[in-house]
């Protein structure tokens, strides 16, 4: 009696190792979920780093955008690049670190262009200036933790989200919502408060960025941005509390500290 029972588990067991071996095919949506990397201790960065007029340590370069960015941070976004890819995307890192030098470039060429183009008052023209880039010296791209990443159906723009977009690039934004979150990275701006429009290229590595604008706001006194290569410098220093106050308030609560 005891033998066929015997030979039906051989069979059954047989069956299960066959079923086993079967070839796993995966579709790009069903790519694997990436799993939690461990992050290093974010080096503190000093005074004259934090307001870009030095390098923070340990930049590391994109050799395909030449785009810099912390190690740790740099490490990450390779990360998010290969598993988009595996799910049907292609990013491409526009922007990374950014000195105090290269931000006020950045900021003098949209003031001379809305100089040219609009007949705006010196109040007018900073607030507009402002909604597209951060005042020089108050950009979290001069911590090495921010990077602007676009993707290869969008030719490396950085397009903006309204009626008029097309639908693949609003699900490319969408595909980043959902998963830049799993490597560290959190949107930094939403355009919903402060003075910067929404920016959904702009993505912040939290684990970094978070510390450093604790460290960012104790400084106290930021009198030293205020380069007189700065375009509209008079009206900034002029209105300094206030306007850092807008840039703050202009970053979304996930990328603050305390969330």
């Amino acid at each position: 009696m005891r033998k066929p029972l015997f030979l039906l588990a051989c069979a059954l067991l047989l069956v299960g190792c066959a079923a086993r071996r079967q070839p796993v095919t995966r579709t790009a949506s069903q790519a694997p979920t990436p799993q939690p990397t461990p992050v290093p201790i974010p080096p503190a960065l000093s005074e004259a780093q934090l307001l870009g007029f030095q390098r923070p340590p340990d930049l590391l370069k994109d050799n395909k955008s030449e785009q810099s960015a912390q190690r740790a941070v740099m490490e990450a976004y390779w990360r998010l690049r290969d598993y988009a890819q595996q799910e049907g995307w292609h990013l491409i890192l526009v922007s990374g670190y950014r000195s105090f030098y290269a931000q006020r470039q950045v900021w003098n060429r949209f003031d001379r262009m809305y100089q040219k183009e609009l007949n705006l008052t010196e109040k007018g023209r900073v607030r507009a200036v402002m909604s597209q880039v951060a005042v020089p010296g108050l950009s979290r791209h001069h911590w090495g933790t921010d990077l602007d990443i676009s993707e290869v159906s969008l030719r490396g723009k950085l397009a903006d989200l309204d009626e008029d977009t097309p639908q693949k690039v609003v699900n490319f934004y969408r595909w980043m919502e959902q998963n830049a979150p799993r490597f560290g990275f959190c949107k930094a701006y939403e355009g919903d408060r402060g003075a910067v429009m929404n920016e959904p290229w702009h993505w912040s590595f939290t684990p970094f960025s978070s510390l450093y604008e604790r460290q960012f706001l104790s400084i106290g006194d930021y009198h030293r941005i205020l380069n007189d290569q700065v375009a509209d410098v008079n009206y900034v220093m002029r209105n300094l509390p206030k306007i850092l106050k807008k840039e703050i308030g202009s970053v979304s609560p996930h990328c603050h500290p305390d969330n």
